[in-house]
């Protein structure tokens, strides 16, 4: 006999000795039939344990578009004793619902579980004789616990951070503050039907950054010029893992846009073809360094066509740092010409580690120098600028 487990974290007033497992040997159901579980208790302590089973008791039943509450009846409810280092069974009986259909999952309602899965397939003997029956019959009052209360289910969140988003305050030159905007789009459901036929699809992204620096030191407050960069692009960050995973490789290229929403002598624009490498080295958990060039060209640049001389045709990424901890990364800039570039450098620690669990985000520190901070001043090298401010999502 087939059994599908999963450990079950319930709240019954267990002590932290108990083992509490759920099972079937009904690997496949049938939408409205029957189904049978088996929920082991098994008391790991010295002493004796008790707990209270509910009746009914609540599951929740997941597919991949809907999710509804099944109700159990337990064979047996309220207190239960269990003597130290034995175990007890409880079965449980439930009637799924019949517009349920697919791969679904139980686990229980309102704690922290795993889940079993359950096939839920209609057979043709069940299909021929509703048909004959509904003809013959009148149409039974709906359960609670049938079509009345499954609810289609939104789909997976497909929205993550690209770049760092940040907010940042300086007076270099004159108060100024800046910020950044970045997140991605995953196009496809890695889940879907056609992810299962062509699965690269599901690494293919939309994302959409924005950079704007903020004139705080003039009177009307204006924001001096802004960056916005839309990017369609594939990306495995994982393609390959080395010495047990201490050295990773990955790849980022697409097709990417900026601008700067400008119109008349202040335009600027270009677009652009890619590929970004990636190579991490280090704990995946703990502390790791990285670089990822990012390679491009530059395409319909008449707005700025002396572009190239002054970022070149390599954005350099580094950092180093541990999740939880202190991290620094920089973008380094080579023009086509010996004396044009620009040196970006962060560092950012946890609030939540300075201010003892109260605080979320980071702490950031950054400091930029050389020529074109912004894509209006592409060609122009301002004063260097420190800023300090918060991270929301790096």
């Amino acid at each position: 006999m087939r059994l599908i487990t999963l450990i079950l974290l319930l709240g019954f007033g267990l002590s932290t000795h108990a083992d509490i497992t759920l099972s079937t040997s009904q690997p496949r159901a049938t939408p409205g039939g029957e189904i049978s579980l088996k929920l082991t208790i098994t008391n790991e302590g010295a002493e004796a344990l008790t707990i209270n089973v509910p009746t009914p008791m609540h599951l929740r039943l997941d597919t991949g578009t809907a999710v509804t509450i099944l109700d159990v009846t337990p064979d047996r409810s309220g207190e239960l004793v269990i003597p130290a280092n034995q175990f007890a069974i409880v079965r449980l009986q439930g009637t799924l619902p019949s517009a349920a259909e697919g791969v679904a999952t139980l686990s229980a309602t309102g704690f922290e579980t795993n889940a079993i899965a359950v096939q839920l397939t209609a057979t043709s003997t069940n299909v021929q004789s509703l048909a004959t029956n509904d003809a013959t019959r009148p149409a039974p009052a709906p359960r609670e616990t049938d079509e009345a209360k499954l609810v289609d289910k939104p789909p997976p969140l497909a929205v993550s951070v690209y770049e760092p988003v940040y907010f940042l305050v300086g007076g270099d030159g004159g108060l100024n503050s800046k910020f950044q905007i970045s997140f991605r789009y995953q196009l496809f459901d890695g889940r879907g039907a056609l992810a299962s036929r062509l699965p690269f699809i599901d690494d293919l992204y939309l994302s959409f950054s924005q950079t704007a620096l903020w004139d705080l030191n003039d009177l009307s407050k204006p924001f001096r010029d802004s960056s916005y960069r839309p990017r369609l692009f594939y990306a495995n960050y994982d393609l390959g893992r080395l010495f047990d995973g201490r050295v990773r490789l990955g790849v980022e290229a697409g097709a990417g846009h900026e601008s700067n929403g400008k119109d008349q002598e202040s335009s600027r624009s270009y677009n652009m073809f890619y590929a970004r490498p990636t190579l991490t080295i280090g704990d995946p958990e703990g502390f790791n360094v990285y670089v990822a060039p990012l390679i491009h060209n530059y395409v319909a640049d008449d707005e700025n066509p002396d572009i190239k001389d002054y970022r070149g045709y390599i954005d350099w990424s580094i950092g180093a740092g541990s999740k939880g901890g202190l991290n620094f990364w920089a973008l380094l800039r080579k023009g086509n010409r010996s004396d044009f570039g620009s040196a970006e450098f962060n560092l950012s620690f946890p609030l939540s580690k300075l201010s003892g669990g109260d605080l979320t985000g980071w702490l950031m520190l950054q400091y930029f120098g050389g020529y074109g901070e912004s894509l209006l001043d592409y060609n122009k090298k301002l004063d260097s600028q420190l800023r300090l401010g918060i991270a929301v999502a790096l």
